[in-house]
């Protein structure tokens, strides 16, 4: 590292820091052209392009950051996120069995934002694998999910509906009730609770749980519609 090069890098660095994105960028290109190291700051460069939604760019940087560095976790972490962000769902599902691989069991110590973007992209595969019918696998990609952000309770939802979908009702109705739980008027995870009492004939229970939506949430026509179908039944 010359003189030159860590001036550069140090204050490509200071205005990343400072939040100055644009002045960290401008830093950190001048820097790449005088070298081929500082795999850091193409880290850093990709988080940048890919938050401008330079995608493109984005995977350069955290493929010359790992080519550098093939250990570094945090860059093959944000190469999956932006493949998963550009849709390319088995090149995201590729580089994070490999960072998985490399970071052995320190998932626990990643930040949560890291674990919240991975967490998307486990979801977001979920869906995928539901809209092909792949309910197994949907529900794997689920778990992966949770057991990043159990926290998450729009994709909890989700796996509650995909084991319901599937046949696997008392499956569905432990994570939707868990659900529920985490937040008591969350209409997605009680209305589908409702159904998945419906689809096993408990009426009294279904009803019970679509009321409590529309008496939290008078407008919801999803809910009542339900509770008309159950009136009509009797």
């Amino acid at each position: 590292m010359t003189d030159d090069t860590a001036d550069i890098y140090h204050e490509g660095k200071k205005h990343y820091d400072k939040g100055e994105t644009e002045e960290a960028l401008s830093c950190f290109t001048k820097l790449f052209s005088k070298s081929g190291g500082f795999a850091d700051a193409r880290n850093i460069a990709g988080l940048i392009y890919a938050e401008k939604g330079d995608f493109k760019n984005a995977t350069e940087c955290f493929e010359e950051a790992i080519r550098l560095n093939p250990n570094y976790s945090e860059a093959s972490l944000n190469l999956a996120v932006t493949y998963n962000e550009m849709g390319q769902y088995s090149k995201a599902r590729e580089i994070y069995k490999s960072a998985q691989k490399a970071a052995h069991s320190k998932t626990e110590s990643l930040d949560p934002f890291i674990k919240g973007k991975l967490a998307n992209m486990h979801s977001e595969i979920g869906e995928v694998y539901v809209g092909l019918g792949f309910l197994e696998s949907a529900i794997d990609e689920y778990k992966k999910a949770l057991n990043l952000r159990p926290d998450f309770i729009d994709v909890r939802t989700k796996l509650g509906v995909t084991y319901r979908d599937n046949g696997e009702v008392q499956d569905a109705i432990r994570e939707l009730k868990e659900a529920k739980k985490t937040k008591a008027d969350y209409a997605p995870a009680i209305t589908n609770l409702g159904i998945a009492y419906y689809s096993q004939g408990d009426i009294d229970l279904a009803r019970k749980e679509w009321e409590s939506v529309v008496k939290e949430s008078p407008d919801n026509k999803l809910a009542q519609m339900y509770l008309n179908l159950t009136e009509k039944k009797d």
